[in-house]
């Protein structure tokens, strides 16, 4: 079975960096933030993977302000979201940033015919009866 990825990319004219990718930093800012999957808060201090996001410049004033590149709100992913994020990003799994990645994952083990023990069911929110 192989994976194959339809998805163009263009994700409404931003995108994203990531400085390296195994990195969960603690969450240094003034307030929590919210995570860019799950949406469930971040704590202070929590650790977290940060995405830089950009867009491309639509006035002459932006584009002479930011060059090439403006830059959004950062989006955050929790420890439990990060974790399915450079999983699934190690297989080559298709998705979107902003995705609930477990649910990704959920499809995932439906397309591969995974059968996840309890305990992974518990973590991405969904047990076996459901």
């Amino acid at each position: 079975m192989s994976l194959s990825c339809s998805y163009d990319f263009a994700m409404d004219g931003w995108w994203y960096e990531i400085q390296n990718q195994s990195d969960f930093k603690p969450l240094n800012t003034t307030k929590r933030k919210r995570c860019a999957s799950c949406k469930t808060l971040i704590d202070i201090n929590s650790d977290c993977i940060k995405f830089q996001r950009f867009r491309s410049p639509v006035t002459d004033i932006e584009e002479r302000i930011c060059d090439d590149a403006v830059q959004l709100a950062n989006w955050y992913l929790c420890e439990s979201c990060g974790e399915i994020y450079l999983n699934l990003e190690a297989i080559g799994y298709c998705y979107f940033l902003g995705d609930d990645l477990r649910q990704n994952l959920r499809d995932y083990w439906d397309l591969t015919e995974f059968e996840p023990d309890n305990q992974r069911m518990e973590r991405t929110g969904k047990n076996h009866d459901n």
